[in-house]
């Protein structure tokens, strides 16, 4: 079975959350003190890299890419998601972006790059003009109760909207699609949070690339963050970032078995009693 190489940032959780994730998810011994002798390496490594206000910023889009961007933004998924908020394209730093999650699976950002050296390419690999094909394999099973199961390796598939339709007769209708889909920026406070992307922006660095097409989305406040890293990480001087997965010091490898994602769609029927009047 093939294995998978990722890393986790250290210093960036509580030490007791970076060895709980590396024994669940690593084939290889763990070194409580070893770990605890590299966290605070890093720690200090952190502290001496270059100031977030020395960062470059985002920047415009070349007039190349507005036909690209054009298709983009007439998406009706690229509507959905960005309703109601304040968005423009950009072109962004990859090392000027702050991660929002301690771990990285770089076996899949990597394959998630493989295809992105034309400019064409890199535009519709961080920002698709066209739907993502699902690769899923699965179908409905005609049992009792009747029921539907899907396995996948993208983990980014799911369940992403349920809705019902009552004629010609009631149906309940799941719809799996991919949820990271465009490569979205947080600007707040001054600091871009990389909130999706974080395997393509990895790979793409590790390949050598220094800036990507983003959504640069001007956050209203910390609200907005994903919770996968504590708020006092992300706030800090030294904030965790995309780069220091790349970095020997700033993170950990580790290797664990290929995983596939299941995704099954089962009615459960029971009876209940009335609540009292």
């Amino acid at each position: 079975m093939p294995h998978i190489e990722g890393r986790y940032l250290l210093d960036a959780t509580s030490p007791e959350d970076t060895l709980a994730f590396l024994l669940r998810n690593t084939e290889t011994a763990v070194d409580a003190a070893d770990l605890a002798a590299r966290t605070a390496a890093a720690r200090e490594i952190r502290s001496k890299c270059a100031a977030l206000e020395t960062l470059a910023g985002p920047g415009p889009t070349p007039a190349a890419w507005q036909d690209h961007l054009d298709r983009v933004a007439a998406r009706p998924l690229f509507q959905r998601m960005f309703a109601g908020m304040r968005w423009q394209f950009a072109s962004v730093p990859l090392r000027s972006l702050i991660s929002v999650q301690p771990h990285v699976n770089l076996t899949f950002a990597h394959s998630r790059v493989a295809a992105c050296e034309s400019p064409a390419a890199l535009l519709e690999c961080c920002l698709p003009a066209q739907p993502e094909p699902l690769e899923l394999w699965g179908g409905v099973s005609p049992g009792e109760p009747p029921s539907a199961s899907f396995t996948m390796l993208d983990p980014n598939i799911r369940v992403t909207e349920v809705r019902m339709e009552a004629a010609p007769r009631l149906s309940v209708i799941f719809t799996i699609s991919k949820t990271a889909v465009f490569l979205q920026v947080l600007r707040l406070e001054g600091r871009l949070f990389l909130k999706n992307g974080i395997h393509r922006a990895a790979g793409l660095l590790a390949a050598g690339r220094a800036d990507v097409p983003c959504v640069l989305v001007e956050a209203a406040d910390l609200r907005e963050l994903p919770d996968l890293l504590p708020l006092p990480a992300l706030l800090r001087p030294d904030p965790p970032m995309v780069a220091d997965f790349l970095h020997p010091g700033l993170s950990v490898p580790h290797t664990w078995r290929e995983r596939v994602k299941f995704i099954r769609l089962v009615p459960e029927e029971f009876m209940s009693p009335l609540p009292p009047t």
